[in-house]
Order: C-alpha cells, then sequence, then structure tokens
C-alpha cells in the first residue's frame, strides 16, 4: 500500500473546509504558499483538479468533493481516538452553524450549557453548506433551509416566519405599517423577504428608501441602530427583543417556510457532550416560544396591527 501524503492532506482538508487557501493556512500556523503547493501537489499525484478557482473562493471538483468527504471524516476520527487514549485532555464540542444563527442565537445563551460543561473544548466553525463529513466526524451540524427548498434529515429546531423590527426610537414614530413605504427598508440581498412580505400583509411599499446587506448579521445590527426597519426572523432578534434594543412595532409575521435544522448529532448518537449538546439546543429552541409570547411578539401569523 503507498505512504498517504498526510500533511498534504491535512492541508487539502483544511481548504476544503474553509473554501480558502489562507484561511486553512491561519488554521494550520502554515503560510499560504505552503497550502497552496501541497494542495498542488495532490492534484498532481492524483492526476485530477481538486478545486476550481473562482474569484468567489474554492470550489471542490467531484473528486475534491470525495476525497473532501473522506479526509474529515478520518481525520476526525483520528482526533476523537486520540483524545479519548489521551484521557488527561479535556473534551471537544465542535459545531458547524450558519453564521448569523451562530452569532445571534448561540453565542449569547452559551454560558447556560457550559456551566454545566466547565471543562469542555469548543470549536464553532460558521457556514450553511452540507456538512456530511463533519456530522460523520462527530460534529453538531445546524442548518438553516429556505422555504421550498427540500430539507435535509434531522431534527426542527425553529420555523422562522417574516417579522417587522426595528428600534424603539423608530417605532415611536410608526402608526401603522402603511407608513413603511415613508421609511427605510432594510433589505438582505440573498433573499426576496419584503416582497414575500409585501405580498401576503396587501401593503404597498413603492416609494421606501432600502438599504441592502450582503450578510444578514448587517440587517439585524443595522435594525438596532435605527437606520431602517427589518423582517427579522424569530431566532436571531428574540435576544434584541427581550432587552429593548428592538420592538415589534406590529405585524403580521408572515410564514415563509423557513427554518434551521440540527443535521448531528442525530438521537442518541455520539459522545456524551456531544448527545448532552443536542439536547440542550432542543430545549433551548422550544422553550424560545414561550419567550416570545410573553413579549407579545406575533409569531405565528395576524397579530398587532394586522
Amino acid at each position: 500500500m503507498p505512504r498517504l501524503p498526510f500533511t498534504a492532506l491535512a492541508a487539502f482538508e483544511a481548504a476544503s473546509r474553509h473554501g480558502s487557501m489562507t484561511r486553512a493556512a491561519d488554521e494550520l500556523g502554515l503560510t499560504h504558499g505552503a497550502v497552496s503547493r501541497q494542495v498542488g501537489d495532490l492534484e498532481k499525484r492524483l492526476g485530477v483538479r481538486l478545486f476550481e478557482r473562482t474569484p468567489q473562493g474554492l470550489l471542490l471538483t467531484d473528486g475534491g468533493r470525495d476525497l473532501a468527504l473522506a479526509c474529515t471524516a478520518g481525520l476526525g476520527r483520528l482526533q476523537e481516538s486520540w483524545d479519548r487514549i489521551a484521557g488527561s485532555g479535556p473534551e471537544r464540542l465542535r459545531v458547524a452553524a450558519p453564521r448569523t444563527w451562530a452569532a445571534l442565537w448561540l453565542v449569547p445563551r452559551l454560558g447556560r450549557f457550559l456551566a454545566g460543561w466547565p471543562d469542555v473544548c469548543l470549536d464553532i466553525e460558521g457556514g450553511n453548506t452540507d456538512r456530511v463529513s463533519e456530522a460523520e466526524a462527530g460534529w453538531a451540524v445546524i442548518r438553516y433551509v429556505r422555504g421550498g427548498d427540500p430539507g435535509p434529515d434531522g431534527a426542527l429546531l425553529s420555523e422562522e416566519p417574516l417579522l417587522p423590527v426595528c428600534a424603539p426610537s423608530l417605532a415611536e414614530r410608526l402608526r401603522g405599517r402603511e407608513e413603511l413605504r415613508r421609511h427605510t427598508l432594510l433589505h438582505y440581498q440573498a433573499s426576496p423577504d419584503w416582497s414575500l412580505w409585501r405580498a401576503a400583509a396587501g401593503v404597498d411599499l413603492d416609494g421606501a428608501r432600502s438599504l441592502s446587506f450582503s450578510e444578514s448579521v448587517m440587517v439585524v445590527q443595522a435594525a438596532m441602530a435605527g437606520q431602517g426597519i427589518a423582517l427579522g426572523r424569530p431566532s436571531l432578534v428574540l435576544e434584541a427583543l427581550e432587552t429593548g434594543r428592538l420592538v415589534c412595532p406590529f405585524g403580521p409575521a408572515v410564514p415563509c417556510g423557513d427554518r434551521y435544522v440540527l443535521t448531528a448529532p442525530a438521537q442518541g448518537r455520539g459522545r456524551r457532550v456531544l448527545r448532552a449538546f443536542r439536547t440542550w439546543l432542543l430545549e433551548e429552541a422550544a422553550a424560545d416560544g414561550a419567550r416570545l409570547e410573553r413579549l407579545g411578539v406575533p409569531v405565528a401569523g395576524g397579530g398587532a396591527g394586522a
């Protein structure tokens, strides 16, 4: 059996996860050139391209995707085995989740989980791509699924209707949803959210000024700063609603089929810390409905001003 180039495979695996040679180099403590050379050497040895180099980043080819799945799963199992044999080291929990959800939902409440696991080492990686290899390697994986898209297998964490939100100072000047066209609407560039909400609510938005952002977390931050009215998803704005940085000036909350799904681990699978994290996630998500209800947020459609 030929000797496998493990150093090069580790460099390729990191680049495949990050979609970037630079970020892979930062993770591994190498230079960009060193990672690029190692990936190039792999491609020469295999006789196939593993990545398509595009202005948007690295895209895996079919052969690259096959190798990346094997590398991430294999290296993950090696790490788990190493940690288990070493015994004295802390347990490690790895989470792959959409960046905005991780920043606005997961991170603010992580202390409640970590209080019961004071020695755990936690790694969170942002992104919303298929994470089959990470799941096989013992990661917790959360996916955001748009309405109409086929959903991955897993446990539903939350459904995400479209909910108007803005800063309290702006809400004081709003007399009803008919006034929206006189204000600034905050848009997430990758989503037709306002079009969906407009069609369901029957509100004329012609003439409204707009600001658009490439990341949904920017939309929420702009709303908190009083720069306009956003369509928030309950999971992403709950903490800001509870602290008073955002308010819901009126309804309706429009269902659109969007949802967050815990795709891994499956029930009863994984190490003890992974199973505990799964249980905690589902309990936290289940409690959000009551928290929103206490705030009077119309998450079921209709509601104030509907």
